[in-house]
């Protein structure tokens, strides 16, 4: 475990509490997606504090809600347990070492996440991804681009990658992607589409923001 990332995302999560976005228009994509191809087991990677665990989980999937943070896993519980949803699991775990064997899950959902980190870290993430996944799985990804309104800002610790002062995450690196990078990242996979999507959303403060990000999806 890495106990500074989890201290992060710990400090993150008991600052600003649960996080009130509405469901994201990749997430209904997603399960769309998983309904077609027989999904039964979805691993929401990096759940946060689980609105997207819920709304899987309410959709009849048997989801796995995981993160490197005990406080957001405390909160996605709590949710569960308010409406009596039996089939969810909970497992910490940093996103660069899975803790669940080879082949375990028909799909893997992770959004507004892979942002934070190195390339490396997405490097290391998508191997994980790719080793627990089911033959012919299915992940529904996304990583925040390099058109951003925020690239550039910070203090630049490698090609793309950021450190800066988006508040509340001041300590965590933001990397930015480009379609080139993510085609070689998701070369083992047998099939790759790739959609730039634009996230809009409002602060704590009533602040509009827009997240340009790509989309990623991709079978095993």
């Amino acid at each position: 475990m890495n106990i500074k990332w989890e201290q992060e995302w710990d400090k993150i999560y008991k600052d600003q509490g649960e996080v009130q976005f509405d469901i994201l228009p990749t997430v209904k994509v997603a399960t769309d997606i998983f309904k077609r191809n027989g999904s039964k087991s979805v691993m929401d990677l990096g759940c946060g504090t689980g609105r997207h665990s819920i709304y899987l989980a309410e959709q009849g999937f048997k989801v796995y809600a995981t993160d490197i943070s005990e406080t957001g896993l405390e909160i996605t519980k709590s949710k569960a347990e308010k409406l009596n949803l039996s089939n969810i699991e909970f497992m910490q775990h940093d996103m660069r070492d899975i803790l669940y064997d080879n082949n375990t899950f028909d799909g893997v959902l992770c959004v507004w996440t892979t942002g934070h980190g190195t390339l490396d870290d997405s490097r290391k993430n998508i191997n994980e991804i790719y080793r627990v996944l089911k033959p012919n799985g299915i992940v529904v990804i996304d990583y925040v681009s390099i058109y951003d309104e925020n690239y550039g800002k910070g203090r630049e610790i490698e090609k793309n990658t950021f450190i800066n002062n988006v508040e509340g995450e001041e300590n965590i690196p933001h990397h930015y992607s480009t379609i080139e990078e993510l085609k070689e990242l998701y070369s083992n996979f047998s099939h790759i589409e790739i959609t730039p999507v634009d996230y809009h959303f409002y602060d704590n403060y009533g602040e509009k923001h827009t997240i340009s990000a790509f989309v990623v999806i991709s079978r095993k």
